[in-house]
């Protein structure tokens, strides 16, 4: 689920064991859209600001 949301680009975020999800699941955290902290409340700001834009197009290059 999570390479999928990757390859789809949206917005991620994670925190706590999350994190290690991300990891296991081969998702770079320093990506665009991945957003890593460690509390819910600061996670889900950023996460609530990127899905504005529906899908993080900077993630991908184009070409």
């Amino acid at each position: 689920m999570l390479q999928e949301a990757y390859r789809h680009a949206k917005a991620i975020g994670a925190w706590g064991d999350g994190v290690a999800a991300l990891t296991e699941a081969g998702v770079a955290s320093d990506a665009p859209g991945i957003v890593l902290g460690g509390t819910p409340e600061s996670v889900f700001a950023q996460v609530n600001d990127l899905l504005a834009g529906h899908r993080v197009w900077e993630r991908f290059t184009a070409g």
